[in-house]
């Protein structure tokens, strides 16, 4: 019987998308997922206008591409 493949050094499904991110109850920001780390469920994302990174909940993420 073969064994089960190994995924635990696959890519997240968030890892290289493109999101909107909420950075209070009323602010968003766009930018592309650099890090996921499903285990935690936290993100980071470098913003797409200025490059600076978001780091916080992948409940707070919504994918756009």
């Amino acid at each position: 019987m073969p064994e089960a493949a190994d995924h635990s050094n696959t890519t997240s499904p968030l890892h290289r998308r493109r999101v909107i991110y909420q950075t209070d109850v009323t602010s968003f920001g766009e930018g592309i997922v650099t890090a996921h780390d499903e285990q935690k469920g936290t993100v980071i994302v470098m913003d797409v206008d200025d490059g600076s990174f978001w780091r916080g909940s992948d409940s707070d993420v919504e994918v756009i591409v």
